[in-house]
This record gives C-alpha cells, structure tokens and sequence, in this order.
C-alpha cells in the first residue's frame, strides 16, 4: 500500500481506528484515514464494502463503537447531521433527500440556516440573501437553476444539481476547510453533465476537499488525487490515481482480476416471432412514430440523452405509461389499453430506475420482496409457505452474492446496490419469464456487482427471454446488446445490428447529439 499519510495540520479529516458493529455484521473494521486540504480523494469498493456505513458515520448519522474522529485538527463526536454540518461537512447523498415541496433557494439555504446570513428576525426571512446564496452555490457547479423553482417541479437530473449545490454551502462554525462528500453524484446524468460536475469538483479544491464515491472507475482516475479502495470494512489500499490502473483498482475491489466476457451475437433469426414488438408507437411529447421488434434471446439496447423518450418508451411496454396511437404485440398478440397487470401474467418484467420508489417494498424482508410478485412454490393458493420462500431467497443470495448474506432483514437496510439486487432476482423468479425491461439496472452498483448482474441477464437471453435495455453507459450497451437503436427527440434515429455492424462509442454519440 502506497504511504499517502499527511501531516495531522494539513488533514481536513483524520479518522483511527473506526469500528462499526450491527448485530454479527462488521460493518467497519479498524479504519484510519487522512485527507488533507485540497484533495480529492476517491472512495471505491463493492456494495457492501463499507462505504455507506463509512458516510454514515462521518455525517453523524452513525456513531462509530470504537476509534476517533478530527475535522481541521478538532477532536469531534457528531451526534447526528447537525452536528456534522456545523463542522463543514456537506454530503449528496446516493439516494436523493430533497423537499420537493420547497423551492431550489429554500433548500440550498438549509444547510446555512441557523447562521446569520439566513438566520429569521422576528419571524421573517432574509429572501434576498437567500436567493443569493442559492444562484452563488449553483454558479459554482455551472448551474443556471431559477432558485425560485419548487423542486418537484424539476426533472431527476436537476434535481442532483441541486443536492450538490446545497452540499457546497456547509459554513463551518470556526472557518476550518469544509469536506464535501459527493456519494454516487454521476449515476443520473448524462455525459455531457457529468464532464461539467467532473470540472466544478476540480475547482472544488480551491476552497475545500472532496470525498468523491463512484462505481465508474474511469472516472475516479479523473478526477481523483488519491484512490482508496475498502473491501469488507477495511481498507486495502490507498493509492495516488497516477500510479494505479483501472485493471488493478477493479482486482482489488473484489479480489480477483477475472472480468466477463462480451456476449456471442448471432445473426436475427427472422422466423422467430418476437415477444415484443412496436410499430408506429407514438405519445405526445414523449416519442413518435417508434417502431422495433425483440426476439426471443436477444438484447436490445435503447439509447439516448435525457429527454429523448427511452423511459417513456419503457413504461409503456411494462403497462405503466399510456400511448396515444401505434400498436403494440406482446408474445404475438396486439394489446389495447395494457395494464401493468396484465404484462406481469404475459411475462413481462420492469427493474425501475427508481428502485427505491417503484421497485421495491420498504418493511418486507429481502425474501418477501423477492416472492411478492411470483411466488412460486412458496405459496399453495392462498397459503404462504415460509420456509419455501427462504429457499427460494437463500438461492438468490448466493446466485447475486447479496451482502449481507441474509434475507429475513428488511430490504430497506440493505445497501442501494445489494437492494437493486433483490428487484432484479424479484423478476428473474418469474418462471414464465418473456420480457424484460430494464430501465437502467447497474445504476448504483459497483464493477463486480454489475458483472454479476449482466450474468444473470446473459442466462435470462439464454433461455429464450427477450430484453430491452437502457443502459447507463455506451461502453454497457456495446458489451451487451444484440442490436442498439438511437433515439433523440422521441425519435429512432439510428439502429444497429451488432451481429454485423461494428459502432464504436464516437459513432453513437454522434447519433445522439
């Protein structure tokens, strides 16, 4: 392990010898860390490693058991967030935690309200200031935001610019050097966003230090001075982004080097009759005129920047959205005003992009959530089965290596990435599977689980079911489809055989810009 110890006057941040137990879980393990002022220091690992625990305690959510804490040099005890922002730790979380019923200004301004800038006298708030506070923190990040803009009134990708925004706006109580964390920040945006945020974390280091968790490896090399690396609650390395590959970050993140191969392509074999096909599919606003077919055991690929119809698109598939004219055949048969439940009896299954909102049942164990929708033989009629339905999620857990390895926890205390997890085993249960549509399914996972997600999906095309995919990258698209259509505008502006045609990353981009 390279030595990246820093100087306790120069550390931002100093942590010895963390530990953070739940019940036999060892969350965190003898963990000791130095950031210095004006570093970006990247934080990678696989869900489950630690990493969420580690952000937890360091925003005063968790109180570690064992070991200590210095911020600018202060020995500190955070007894939850408050007392951790006061320190200028500002944090975007993985999940989005935003009023969506106050404006971008009010909750840019919470993170300094309390302070005399925004501070209430006599029951009035300085708007002014706190309009100003808001298009200051969204200059930095290169956003053009009305901060008098209610916040559910703004798309997803909008709405991350504004956690960022407020992350940056912690004001210390003693001047000390603020440390922002940015916890998956990139997941949501398209490229062109995310080479913006990567140039406002940089300007970042003028006046305060980074904690930049991502899965995208390229992307840390980037943008990170140092890279440390934690593997069930440690750290196994911690090295300077210039002397490391991303094949050597990958290896130690799961502690093995071996990668999935790219699939097999065939040629479409027209005689097959597709499971999914759409033609002239049209909802206003939203896409126009789309036409496309899915065979059994092949991959589709739907992509696009934001704003160009592939959710949408999705949704209708999956029953949950409304077209306004074309048509639309699953397993051979036109269907008309199509339900969600009736695709789930067809045989279509649809991971949402929004897992915690669409895709899985808060106060459910992980079993229950796995056999809520196709119980299987865990259920005779109206009669649950317990002990078939631990059966059923014990060989999930292994098949996914869900982390923590157990399944009568409540799926809300697993990490983002083990929960995308359970959605997917949710409909890879499904033994009448046809179809499945995946809106963006390795969002939140790290290298390893993305490669073992992708296996499953490789099985599921393996027994004949048909996949439509909308990929979180190009690089993902062009390692798993059978064929990539372009869409922008709500329009299909370009399709690709990969069978026989050979797009690389540039030719895509070209299309959709």
């Amino acid at each position: 392990m390279t030595d990246t110890t820093l100087s306790a006057e120069k550390a931002v941040l100093k942590l010895q010898n963390i530990n953070k137990t739940f019940g036999n879980t060892k969350a965190l393990i003898d963990l000791s860390l130095t950031i210095g002022a004006g570093e970006v220091v990247g934080l990678i690992g696989e869900n489950g490693a630690g990493k969420s625990t580690l952000l937890k305690v360091l925003t005063g959510i968790y109180q570690p058991d064992t070991g200590s804490m210095e911020v600018n040099g202060k020995k500190v005890k955070f007894r939850g967030p408050r007392d951790a922002s006061a320190s200028g730790i500002g944090v975007v979380h993985q999940e989005q935690s935003l009023f969506t019923n106050l404006t971008v200004a009010e909750n840019i301004a919470m993170n300094a309200v309390g302070t005399s800038s925004v501070a209430a006298k006599l029951g009035f708030y300085p708007w002014k200031r706190i309009n100003q506070i808001a298009t200051d923190a969204l200059r930095i990040i290169g956003s053009n935001l009305d901060p008098s803009t209610v916040v559910g009134d703004l798309p997803f990708v909008d709405r991350q610019m504004v956690e960022i925004a407020r992350a940056i706006k912690v004001e210390t109580t003693d001047g000390g050097t603020p440390l922002v964390i940015l916890d998956e920040p990139t997941s949501v945006l398209e490229r062109s966003e995310t080479e913006v945020l990567e140039r406002e974390i940089l300007k970042l280091k003028n006046y305060g230090s980074v904690i930049f968790v991502s899965h995208r490896l390229d992307e840390i090399m980037r943008v990170c001075d140092r890279i440390v690396v934690m593997r069930h609650g440690e750290i196994v390395a911690d090295r300077l982004s210039g002397g490391v590959t991303e094949a050597e970050l990958f290896s130690l993140m799961i502690g093995h080097e071996s990668r999935s191969e790219a699939r097999d392509r065939k040629p479409i074999d027209e005689s097959m009759a597709p499971v999914v096909e759409v033609k002239g599919l049209t909802a206003k606003g939203k896409y126009t005129n789309v036409s496309f077919a899915v065979r059994p055991g092949r991959l589709t690929a739907l992509v696009g920047s934001s704003g160009s119809g592939r959710e949408e698109l999705a949704r209708a598939i999956f029953g949950a959205q409304k077209s306004d004219s074309g048509e639309l055949h699953v397993n051979g048969k036109e269907v008309s005003n199509w339900r969600i439940s009736q695709a789930v009896k067809s045989g279509v299954a649809y991971v949402s992009a929004e897992r915690k909102v669409e895709g899985m049942i808060g106060g459910f164990s992980a079993a229950e959530n796995i056999t809520v929708t196709h119980p299987g033989n865990s259920a005779t009629g109206p009669i649950l089965l317990p002990f078939r339905r631990n059966k059923i999620a014990k060989d999930w857990f292994q098949k996914l290596d869900v982390r923590p390895n157990d399944h009568t926890l409540d799926l809300a205390r697993f990490s983002g990435g083990n929960q995308q997890k359970v959605v997917m085993a949710k409909w890879l249960n499904s033994p009448e599977l046809r179809v499945l549509v995946l809106d963006h399914p390795l969002r939140g996972l790290d290298p390893g689980a993305s490669e073992t997600v992708n296996a499953e999906i490789r099985k599921a095309c393996a027994k004949g079911a048909g996949v439509v995919l909308l990929a979180d990258t190009l690089e993902e698209a062009l390692d798993m489809a059978d064929e990539i259509l372009v869409m922008r505008d709500g329009e299909v502006t370009a399709h690709f055989d990969m069978s026989s045609d050979d797009p690389s990353t540039l030719d895509l981009l070209e299309k959709m810009v």
